[in-house]
This record gives structure tokens, C-alpha cells and sequence, in this order.
């Protein structure tokens, strides 16, 4: 039990002492995924999100690590279901696959200057969700929605180029910054989006158990306060 006090109280002090130093920052990224493993099977379309970055303590030339969380959402597009009866359907579409995730997020940077390389390693979880939403011939809406979600955990790395500000203390600095992300997850289940179909006012479909395994590639910028 002591041992369990002494390693709680080392990691609360570590924070706390951040928290007191810290130099918060928010980064804006425009992301796009590409499945990767099991994943890719399943999945053959690109990805398109975003993502938002909190940083409580934000690396800095004194500090050259900091923490913070991570907000990010992407989707797979609409895809639209097979039309097997002209007389029963009037419009439908699938939006899937959609994963919400959150995320602690660890980063270093160790250098200092007008371009910084850094790294960084993350752990959170993804809720994935489906929607079909098919319209029949007088416009009510009949809608399938499905989720699920995962443990995902991964590392990244990047190049932030200083577009404004004081390269050494960042105080009200602006960089722009492009990130590579390899991200892993649990398995989930999420619907097979090429099997719905929708007949008698039913849906008829199948799911997919697999990893969600994807490489993000990131645009944006960060501000610092």
C-alpha cells in the first residue's frame, strides 16, 4: 500500500508542478486517415476529420515536454446503399464509419528555433457509430444506427515552422505544424456498410468484429497563450 501512496504522490507532484509552470497551448489540425492491418480489409475509402489539442503544459526551450488532451473525429465518407427495389426507395445513404475520440497526449520537443521537430505518444478511446438513413417514396425517414467502441493508443511525429513570435519563450507564438500518427485500437464491431439493405420497411445487414488500425496524416497550427 506504501509503495502505492509513494508512486501516486511522485506522479501528483509532477503535474501539480507542471500545472504551476505551465504554458498552454491549442492546435487546430485538418486530418486525414488511411486504414491500415485488418482494418484495410474492410475498409477501402480515405478518412476525413479533424482534430483539436489542448495543452495544459506545452513543451518549451526550458521544459522541452509537456501534456495535454485530444479531441479528434473522423469519418469515411457517405456511401450509398444498394437500391434493389425503385418502387420501395426513394433515397438512402450509410455514414460509416465515424470514430469520436479522446486522448491523452505526451509530447517532446527537445529543440529550440524557427523549426521544431517533435514526437509524441498518446492513449484514449473511440466511440465509432454508424447512421443509414433511407427515405421511401412519401419522404419518412427510417434510420439504422449502430456503434461500439475501442481502446486506441499510438506515437507521432512532426515539424512545427514558427510563423510568428519568439521562438525561445513562445509567449503568444503561432506555428504552423504537420504531424504523422500511427494509431492502434481494440477490436470493435461496426456494421459492414456494403451488406445493408432495406426491404418491408427492415434493414437487413452484417457486422465486422476487427481492429481500427489507421495512419493519420495532420495539417494545422498551434497557438500559444
Amino acid at each position: 500500500m506504501r509503495p502505492l501512496l509513494f508512486i501516486s504522490a511522485l506522479i501528483l507532484s509532477f503535474f501539480l508542478n507542471n500545472i504551476t509552470t505551465a504554458q498552454p497551448s491549442i492546435n487546430f489540425y485538418f486530418t486525414t486517415a488511411f486504414p491500415v492491418n485488418e482494418f484495410s480489409r474492410y475498409m477501402d475509402k480515405t478518412g476525413f476529420g479533424g482534430s483539436t489539442e489542448i495543452f495544459f503544459s506545452s513543451p518549451t526551450h526550458k521544459k522541452p515536454y509537456g501534456f495535454g488532451i485530444d479531441f479528434s473525429y473522423q469519418a469515411y465518407g457517405i456511401h450509398f446503399v444498394n437500391n434493389e427495389f425503385e418502387d420501395e426507395l426513394y433515397m438512402s445513404l450509410n455514414r460509416a464509419q465515424n470514430f469520436a475520440s479522446m486522448h491523452l497526449l505526451f509530447q517532446a520537443a527537445p529543440s529550440a528555433g524557427r523549426v521544431k521537430p517533435y514526437f509524441e505518444a498518446l492513449f484514449g478511446g473511440s466511440y465509432v457509430f454508424s447512421r443509414t438513413e433511407v427515405f421511401d417514396y412519401y419522404y419518412n425517414p427510417q434510420v439504422l444506427y449502430f456503434d461500439d467502441w475501442a481502446w486506441s493508443y499510438g506515437v507521432g511525429g512532426g515539424l512545427k515552422f514558427l510563423a510568428s513570435g519568439n521562438p525561445v519563450d513562445n509567449r503568444g507564438a503561432v506555428y504552423i505544424a504537420l504531424k504523422f500518427r500511427y494509431m492502434l485500437s481494440s477490436p470493435t464491431e461496426y456494421v459492414d456498410r456494403n451488406s445493408i439493405r432495406f426491404a418491408n420497411n427492415t434493414f437487413y445487414y452484417n457486422t465486422i468484429e476487427s481492429r481500427t488500425d489507421m495512419i493519420l496524416l495532420q495539417f494545422g497550427v498551434q497557438l500559444f497563450f
